[in-house]
C-alpha cells in the first residue's frame, strides 16, 4: 500500500498586503516611477494581482468573485428593506431573492441565479446579509389594519392632550403611585403551540394530545406606575363558583364566574371596588383600553364612589399606549407557554382544567408582574414620566400603508426604486418550482417609497373618554 502523504497543516497565504501598499503601487507605476515588476517586489504584492488592480483601477484588498449587484445597488435594496419593515410589508428571505432575479432580470445584469426557480439563490442571500450586518432575521408579530389605521400622530397628539390635562386636574403628574393602568388576559387551558420534541429517528410523524375544545379563561391584571401590583381577578366559564378554583391562585386574587369566563359589566363594577381595597390614598387614575369593556353609567357612578377616575385609551391603540400589553403581557405569553408544557410534561396523566390553571398561573404571575416590567411599560407608552415622544417615530409608519386603498394594479406588478430613480426592482408574478403561484409574495411596492417617508394623511382623531 502507497503512503499517503500527510495533509498540509499550513494555510494557505493570501493577501499579505494592505490597501495603502496597493495604492502606493499603484501610483508609482501610473507616474512612471518604477516598472511592474519593480513595485510588486517594493511593496511586497504579487505581479498578476499588482496588474489586475492596474487594469481595474481598483486599490481596494477584496479577495473572491465580485458581487452580483454593486455596492451602490446593494445599499439602495438595503434601503428599500428597511422602509418596507418600517411600514408593516417586511421582506421574507423568499420574497429578497425573488426580487432580486427579477432586478437582475430587467437590468440584464450577469448571475448564476436559478431560471426555473425564478429566484436568486439561498448562498447569495447568505453573503448578502453577511455583507450588511445593519439587517437581521426576526419573526415579525402580526398587526390587524385597524391598528395600523388608528396609530397616527393626531390621535396619539390628541390622547397625550388629553392625558395631561387629566394629570393636572387630579394633581398626580409626579404621584407614579396613583396612575393604574388595567387590562385583560384571555388564556387558553390546552396546549396550542407546536413543541419540537424528541422521537426515534425515521418515525415521519409524532402527535401530542390535547383538548381540542380548550376553555379560556380572562385573567385581569392592574399595577401603578411604580410597579405595585393589585391581585389579579380570575374569571372562569360556569355559574358555581366551586372552592377548589380560588385554591392555589396569587395572594389577594378575586375570582368569580360568567357565562362566557370574560368580563361584564358586574364583574367590572366588582374589580373597581376590588381596586379600591388595595389602591393608595387619595386621587387615583385608572387607565383602560374602552373598546374591551362595555362602559355604563352604573360603572362610572362606582368609581366615582370610590374616587376614581377613568381614562379610556383610543381604540386600536393599545399595542403603544398601553402599559401591560406593551410589556408585562408579552413576557406573561412567553412564561404561560414555558410553565404549561412543563407541567403537562410532569402530569401527563391529569386533564388540563381550572384547578390545573390555577397551579399554572401562581407560577407565572410573579414572574411577569415585576416592577421592572411594569414600570418600562409605563415608561415606554410616555405615560409615566409623562413624555409624548416616547412612542417612536417607526411606531405610525405602517399607518402611511394603511392609507392606500387599491395597493396593487392590474398586471401585479409593482416597482421598487431609489430615490434617484435608479435601481429599480420589480415584482412581477412568479412560480415556485413546484408550479404553484406565488402572487402572496408580490408587493405594491412603489406606493410605499415617497419622497417623504413619514407623510401621513390626516385622520379624523378617534374619541378618548374621560370619566
Amino acid at each position: 500500500m502507497e503512503n499517503e502523504s500527510p495533509a498540509s497543516t499550513t494555510s494557505k497565504k493570501r493577501a499579505q498586503w494592505t490597501s495603502q501598499q496597493m495604492e502606493n503601487a499603484v501610483k508609482m507605476v501610473q507616474r512612471g516611477k518604477l516598472s511592474t515588476y519593480a513595485a510588486a517586489a517594493r511593496y511586497n504584492i504579487p505581479r498578476r494581482t499588482l496588474r489586475n488592480h492596474l487594469a481595474s483601477e481598483s486599490t481596494t484588498r477584496k479577495l473572491g468573485r465580485s458581487a452580483i449587484l454593486t455596492t451602490e445597488q446593494e445599499a439602495g435594496l438595503v434601503r428599500r428593506i428597511i422602509r418596507l419593515a418600517d411600514v408593516g410589508v417586511p421582506l421574507t428571505s423568499k420574497m429578497l431573492r425573488i426580487q432580486a432575479f427579477s432586478f437582475c432580470k430587467i437590468k440584464k445584469i450577469p448571475n448564476t441565479f436559478n431560471d426555473a426557480k425564478n429566484a436568486a439563490g439561498k448562498k447569495w442571500l447568505r453573503l448578502f446579509l453577511k455583507r450588511h450586518p445593519e439587517l437581521a432575521r426576526r419573526k415579525a408579530q402580526i398587526m390587524n389594519s385597524a391598528r395600523a389605521q388608528k396609530l397616527n400622530k393626531d390621535i396619539v397628539s390628541d390622547h397625550f392632550s388629553k392625558y395631561k390635562s387629566v394629570l393636572d386636574r387630579l394633581g398626580i403628574e409626579h404621584k407614579p403611585e396613583s396612575i393604574y393602568n388595567i387590562d385583560k388576559k384571555n388564556c387558553r387551558i390546552s396546549l396550542h403551540h407546536q413543541q419540537e420534541v424528541l422521537i426515534a429517528k425515521g418515525r415521519k410523524r409524532v402527535h401530542q394530545i390535547a383538548n381540542e375544545h380548550a376553555e379560556s379563561v380572562t385573567v385581569v391584571g392592574c399595577g401603578n406606575a411604580i410597579g405595585s401590583v393589585i391581585p389579579p381577578m380570575i374569571l372562569f366559564k360556569g355559574k358555581r363558583l366551586k372552592p377548589e378554583f380560588q385554591d392555589n391562585l396569587p395572594p389577594g386574587s378575586l375570582v368569580k364566574m360568567t357565562p362566557k369566563g370574560s368580563m361584564t359589566t358586574e364583574t367590572f363594577i366588582e374589580f373597581i371596588n376590588h381596586l379600591h381595597k388595595y389602591r393608595t390614598s387619595g386621587s387615583c387614575l385608572l387607565i383602560f383600553d374602552g373598546a374591551k369593556y362595555h362602559l355604563d353609567f352604573t360603572i362610572v357612578e362606582e368609581a366615582e364612589k370610590c374616587g376614581i377616575t377613568l381614562y379610556c385609551l383610543p381604540s386600536n391603540t393599545t399595542h403603544e399606549l398601553q402599559p401591560m400589553d406593551k410589556s408585562v403581557y408579552r413576557s406573561f405569553e412567553h412564561h404561560w407557554n414555558q410553565e404549561l408544557i412543563k407541567y403537562v410534561s410532569q402530569h401527563p396523566e391529569r386533564t388540563l382544567n381550572k384547578t390545573s390553571f390555577n397551579v399554572i398561573l401562581s407560577q407565572v404571575w410573579p414572574k411577569c408582574m415585576t416592577i421592572t416590567n411594569i414600570s418600562n411599560g409605563f415608561r415606554g407608552t410616555g405615560l409615566y414620566p409623562y413624555n409624548p415622544d416616547a412612542i417612536l417615530e417607526e411606531a405610525f409608519a405602517p399607518c402611511a400603508l394603511s392609507e392606500f386603498r387599491n395597493p396593487t394594479n392590474s398586471d401585479n406588478i409593482a416597482v421598487l426604486s431609489d430615490e434617484s430613480g435608479e435601481h429599480e426592482i420589480s415584482t412581477a408574478n412568479v412560480e415556485d418550482s413546484d408550479g404553484s403561484g406565488t402572487d402572496s409574495e408580490n408587493l405594491p411596492l412603489t406606493l410605499l417609497l415617497s419622497n417623504n417617508p413619514n407623510a401621513v394623511t390626516p385622520q379624523k382623531t378617534c374619541e378618548i373618554h374621560e370619566f
